[in-house]
């Protein structure tokens, strides 16, 4: 799909606090209190209600999903020791309350990509009221 390059083009600004260009806009903690953040410059509305948009997720040293990151390393065939933030292209269906995962990229703190996982076909899953999805939802969905 064209629009991946294009989600995933802006990914090599810096994500550190204060820098004049870094287009990420924090939106909460996950279940893990992992940082989640949106780069709206590179939202894409459909006319039927369909958003794509670019996230990242910054986990916390101790997180509980970094350890699980971790335990995936050896399914990827390579080595993700220096992983240190998910950048995530995902289709949220606002009508019907549902999102997919459509590109996963593992980057370090160098922000060079370690691994990229794409699903053009990824299953859809519903946004459940409460959840940092539906927050994410609330925040790009009209």
């Amino acid at each position: 799909m064209l629009l991946f390059p294009l989600l995933l083009g802006g990914t090599d600004r810096a994500v550190a606090a204060g820098e004049d260009q870094n287009p990420w806009s924090f939106v909460g903690f996950t279940r893990y209190r992992d940082a989640l953040y949106l780069d709206k410059s590179r939202l894409t509305r459909s006319p039927d209600g369909k958003v794509l948009v670019s996230a990242l997720i910054k986990p916390a040293p101790g997180s509980l999903f970094r350890s699980n990151i971790q335990r995936e390393i050896p399914t990827y065939r390579k080595s993700l020791e220096n992983f240190q933030y998910l950048v995530l292209v995902m289709e949220l269906s606002c009508p019907e309350a549902r999102l997919r995962f459509l590109v996963i990229q593992f980057r370090d703190a160098a922000d060079q990509v370690l691994h990229t996982a794409t699903d053009a076909q990824a299953p859809w899953k519903p946004i459940k009221a409460g959840s940092l999805w539906k927050d994410l939802a609330g925040t790009v969905c009209p």
